[in-house]
């Protein structure tokens, strides 16, 4: 009976040390608001229009990491997180390019328009 309750006892013991290394990781509840502001960022800056791949890419990489959430795979969710914010952030970079190259060539169109106006001008001068 003794031996019995040692037996059980240390099976108890060793179960529970299995599952304390076993424990999971913290639940990434910042990393996925930082998700969610860089995809909200990215649509504000013009994603949808001028970096749409990559706004689709991160949108999925975020419904990913709340699938991972949602099933406790924790770590798994915060790699998708992170994954998800640099995705946004890449859209919203090149979102933010596609704008400044768009006003250049805007400014470019301007500066030619003005030449060939000038130079009519003084040519009929």
């Amino acid at each position: 009976m003794i031996k019995s309750i040692v037996r059980m006892s240390a099976v108890v013991v060793l179960a529970a040390t299995i599952s304390a290394c076993g424990s999971k990781a913290p639940r990434p509840v910042s990393e996925l608001a930082l998700a969610d502001s860089a995809l909200k960022n990215a649509e504000v800056a013009g994603a949808r229009e001028y970096a749409p791949i990559e706004l689709r890419i991160a949108k999925e990489k975020k419904a990913a990491a709340d699938a991972a959430f949602a099933d406790e795979k924790y770590s798994k969710a915060r790699k998708l997180t992170m994954e998800a914010q640099a995705d946004a952030d890449l859209a919203r970079a090149k979102s933010d390019v596609e704008k400044i190259r768009l006003a250049l060539q805007e400014a470019e169109d301007n500066i030619e328009m003005i030449r060939k106006e000038a130079t009519r001008t003084s040519n009929t001068q």
